[in-house]
């Protein structure tokens, strides 16, 4: 079961026509991702930059996957970025809490499917790479995470960071007691199931006190895909900012990404999309670490530090380039300088975000990678599934028009009209009775009195089966509204696709590690399209 793009809730419709109609939209892509030419034409320019710190990088990257737990599969792979012929297939993510909503799991599973693809069709070595985006300020993004209940009321798990500044990065964040007290409150309002305690225990000895925030991330997610050879990428590690010098460079002494954004924009907007950028004028894409995570102002051909007012040349700031962080707009460019990326795997958001880079990446002489959709999934539970053959309701239907199932069932389990049916009984009833009792007491008076009680006697047995049949009702509506509720909460959380809200702790607690194996499996790269998928 799937649904087509152009009927996904909160797609635009760039996306749309990137997704189903490349010609409409190609001015502003590098190629089309269901062609495998153009992945060939990608990977001979992207190997023609020079990266002389392959060897340092690959370091780097050994240490950190190491730190992280990873098994012999993800080192052999680390290694193998050493050689001149390998290829990246690349994504990126905010280091939610416990993995943050489904989506960034489904996110990594295209990448290693897409990587392990592109090895096959163009017999050289693809390896999959997860850039954690540890240096962003904004903690409330990442430190909850969404969950359905035992009572299937969508709940939020949210972590507080003590003693935290307001633009701090987190990779400064360490986990405090209070990270052991969230995972227990979340253990207590789930089901009991066989795999419950591995799980939680093996996330328990990712998450607890004194490891830092980002680590502790890398950690269950290494856990996760351990068997699958992913290369996690910690982007707060300072020592690979020198191999990006460059970049910054450009940035800061042209502020590139400036002019070049704001054409693409303009464009956008010309053909009746949207911009997903905003541009500010005289600010680069660039932050200062010192003392926070901190925009630049360029005022008078110097750079000044918007939260202290310190200011500094662009030679100062080039001088420790392990204190300066890429916006969002440039950290693709400082991913694609560092790896030789050939796909990135991108949801509908980023696609949009896309549509504004292959000029920057063609300024700063990179070459822009494909940019390859993400799959989609909604996870349907047994329970689930009985409601919706109860209802016969379809689940595409019900995410597309929510209200309009919701109406369809409970018209078909609980009648509009039976009220006012009792209504039109007791008025026709009434009317009825009082020309009978007319009639007979004219012919036999002596009867009155035995019709009047008759009479009575009716209506009260009319009133008592309507006061027990709309009781009756009103349960049933109970009932089946709480049903609906329950589907509500599971499929559309907050009113959004479930992907966008759920984590993927209960579905391992009920279902067990295989469930990673069953969505890679349900990872198909010739189908594009969000699938629904029963458990």
């Amino acid at each position: 079961m799937s649904f087509p793009p152009e009927k996904t809730p909160g797609i635009s419709q760039l996306v749309v026509d990137y997704l189903t109609d490349w010609e409409k939209v190609k001015k502003f892509f590098t190629g089309d991702f269901r062609n495998l030419e153009n992945y060939r034409h990608i990977a001979d320019n992207v190997l023609l930059t020079k990266r002389p710190f392959k060897k340092e990088l690959t370091k780097i990257l050994t240490e950190q996957n190491t730190n992280f737990g990873c098994e012999r599969t993800t080192l052999e792979n680390i290694s193998k970025l050493s050689e001149p012929e390998t290829l990246v297939v690349a994504t990126g993510q905010q280091v939610g809490l416990f993995s943050g909503p489904l989506y960034t799991i489904y996110k990594a599973l295209t990448t290693i499917k897409l990587a392990r693809e592109l090895s096959i069709r163009m017999r050289t070595t693809v390896l999959p790479v997860f850039y954690l985006v540890s240096e962003d300020h904004d903690f409330d993004e990442v430190k909850w995470t969404g969950y359905i209940d035992r009572d299937n009321r969508y709940k939020k798990l949210v972590y507080e960071a003590q003693n935290r500044s307001d633009r701090s990065p987190v990779s400064q964040i360490d986990l405090d007691n209070s990270i052991s007290t969230l995972i227990t409150q979340f253990a207590d309002s789930i089901v009991d199931t066989e795999y419950k305690d591995e799980i939680l225990n093996s996330l328990g000895e990712c998450y607890k006190p004194g490891v830092k925030y980002v680590i502790a991330f890398a950690r269950w997610f290494t856990r996760l895909f351990e068997k699958y050879g992913i290369i996690l990428f910690d982007s707060s590690d300072s020592r690979f900012k020198p191999f990006v010098k460059d970049v910054f460079a450009k940035e800061l002494k042209e502020q590139i990404s400036i002019k070049v954004l704001q054409k693409a924009g303009q464009e956008l907007t010309d053909r009746g999309y949207h911009t997903q950028i905003s541009v500010q004028p005289d600010r680069p894409n660039v932050f200062t670490l010192k003392d926070g995570r901190h925009s630049l102002q360029l005022q008078e051909n110097e750079y000044i530090n918007m939260f202290s007012g310190e200011k500094y040349t662009v030679d100062v700031l080039l001088q420790h380039p392990e204190l300066l962080s890429p916006k969002a707009a440039l950290r693709p460019l400082v991913q694609d300088t560092l790896f030789p990326t050939v796909a990135y795997v991108g949801g509908p958001g980023e696609i949009a975000y896309w549509a504004q880079l292959k000029g920057l990446y063609k300024a700063m002489a990179l070459q822009m990678p494909i940019v390859f959709p993400r799959a989609g999934f909604t996870l349907i539970e047994p329970k689930i599934k009985r409601h919706f053959e109860k209802f016969a309701l379809i689940p595409e239907q019900f995410i597309i028009d929510r209200q309009g199932s919701i109406e369809k069932a409970l018209s078909a389990y609980v009648p509009e009209d039976i009220k006012e049916r009792f209504v039109n009984i007791q008025a026709n009833l009434s009317h009825d009775l009082k020309l009978l009792r007319e009639k007979i007491i004219k012919s036999e008076p002596s009867m009155k009195t035995v019709i009047e009680k008759t009479e009575s006697g009716i209506e009260k047995q009319i009133d008592m089966m309507e006061q027990k049949v709309m009781k009756a009702v009103e349960q049933r509506e109970q009932i089946i509204s709480e049903q609906i509720r329950t589907i509500s909460e599971n499929l559309l959380p907050e009113n959004t696709l479930q992907e966008r809200k759920l984590n993927i702790l209960p579905y391992l607690i009920k279902y067990g590690r295989s469930l990673l194996d069953r969505l890679y499996d349900a990872v198909d790269p010739e189908n594009i399209e969000h699938k629904m998928m029963e458990l």
